[in-house]
């Protein structure tokens, strides 16, 4: 046998080992679900099943934005990998790299500078010297998602139709252990992102008003549902000077823009600054007017905001006192005369004007049976199956049916009738509703 046929009888076997290897290296590539491992080690497979000096690894720019599409240099192996800096960019269909992610075709290139394709920007950037060059895309499900990149010969010799086979089959891996890779850090910061959004509703939830306060005069109750695990809706019941069981109280309801954590946080920064003020004393619109300026200095110009009613009420005459800051009217209804009257006022939302002075509002003495109903938008902004909003007129109608119970019990009704309004439909906003209905004072006859 000729030298010239003991060779080509040693190449298939010479083939199928590199195969062998070269599988043998791709379970190492899919070992790791920590995404710059797999990285690390998709190159270094690489540089070993092909004896290359040099290799590099580029991501398509997925996320929207000016940079969407283009290829980021992600991992750099070899001589002079210190001087290419990762983050460094090529544009849709520039270099060799560019060219290849643009038609999802592998790349052989013997001798790269007789090659228009090739840039030399980078050999530039470096100071190393490119000489041959295999380049093939990495292909998820027919999509381009980064293209790898193996540069000269160890012995000094050019890359072959052979390695650009094993280097394609080793890059098919590669693109399925980045995917799982990506899929298992989304999955990792999903569950972070859960349990600190349950911390979060659990510390949200711990502050909101336990038990129904006492107060003369007069019966309260409220209640909020978040769309999310943390809400922007904010209700609270609050003594004066901290006095509790005293015969005044203040019902809070709120409203910051948007809902989740952002919303959250700062619905209890509102909380911290009135629970603080009321330690000093002061009627309801210097109140409000404080808070304001408070969070007003601490938003600037973020664009956030949070309407709020806050209610006063005086449990030894039965009398109301109450401050609008951007928020919705409440609603006033006599079920002896079945009319239904607006709470509403001058006042901005909270965080907007710093110098805004708040001003109170008085409501007379209330005819027991009378019912206050102090929500948020989430109730009669809420769309059902047709797409219909809820709406006021059906807020009233509930109220109105259910005005013989006490003030939980119109809480609840309100809420399971929305509840039935919605048919299964998700809320997208929170809801809070907050009831107030005047009870008989001591030795006095309440009204028929």
């Amino acid at each position: 046998m000729t030298e010239h046929a003991c060779n080509a009888a040693a190449r298939p076997n010479d083939r199928v080992a590199a195969l062998m290897r070269c599988f043998a290296l791709s379970r190492l590539v899919t070992e790791s679900l920590e995404l710059s491992e797999v990285l690390e080690r998709i190159m270094t497979t690489s540089r070993q099943a092909l004896c290359a000096e040099a290799a590099s690894l580029l991501l398509v720019d997925e996320a929207p934005g000016p940079g969407q599409g283009e290829l980021i240099f992600t991992v750099a192996q070899g001589p002079a990998c210190g001087d290419l800096r990762t983050g460094f960019r090529l544009a849709p269909g520039e270099g060799v790299a560019g060219w290849v992610a643009q038609e999802a075709e592998p790349v052989l290139l013997v001798d790269v500078y007789t090659d228009p394709r090739f840039n030399p920007e980078v050999d530039r950037l470096t100071g190393y010297r490119t000489r041959t060059m295999a380049c093939v895309p990495l292909l998820y499900r027919g999509r381009v998602i980064g293209v790898a990149q193996c540069i000269n010969k160890e012995d000094g010799g050019v890359f072959t139709a052979d390695d650009i086979e094993v280097f394609s089959l080793l890059a098919a891996q590669a693109a399925v252990a980045i995917v799982n890779a990506r899929l298992h850090g989304e999955a990792l910061a999903k569950q972070r992102m859960d349990f600190e959004m349950e911390l979060a509703a659990g510390v949200q939830q711990s502050l909101l008003p336990r038990g129904l306060p006492p107060v003369p005069g007069f019966e309260v109750a409220g209640l909020t549902l978040p769309c999310d695990a943390t809400g922007g809706d904010y209700y609270d019941f609050l003594h004066p000077d901290g006095a509790q069981g005293g015969k005044t109280l203040l019902a809070a309801v709120g409203d910051v823009t948007g809902h989740g954590i952002q919303a959250a946080l700062l619905m209890t920064t509102v909380r911290a600054f009135l629970r603080a003020r009321l330690l000093a004393p002061g009627e309801p619109a210097a109140i409000v007017s404080d808070v304001n300026r408070l969070l007003t200095e601490d938003m600037g110009d973020s664009g956030r905001f949070m309407t709020l009613f806050l209610l006063e009420l005086d449990g030894a005459r039965r009398t109301m006192r109450y401050v609008r800051a951007g928020h919705d009217p409440a609603l006033l209804y006599d079920p002896a005369v079945d009319r239904f009257t607006e709470l509403a006022g001058r006042g901005i939302p909270l965080g907007i004007d710093a110098c805004w002075r708040y001003e109170a509002h008085v409501l007379p003495r209330l005819p027991a049976g009378a019912i206050l109903a102090l929500g948020t938008d989430g109730i009669w902004e809420a769309r059902g199956p047709d797409g219909g909003m809820y709406g006021k007129e059906r807020l009233k109608s509930a109220v109105r049916a259910a005005a013989s119970r006490d003030a939980a019990g119109i809480v609840r009704a309100v809420l399971d009738d929305l509840e039935t309004f919605l048919a299964g439909e998700a809320r997208h906003d929170d809801v809070t509703l907050v009831v107030v209905k005047a009870s008989a004072l001591v030795g006095e006859k309440e009204d028929a």
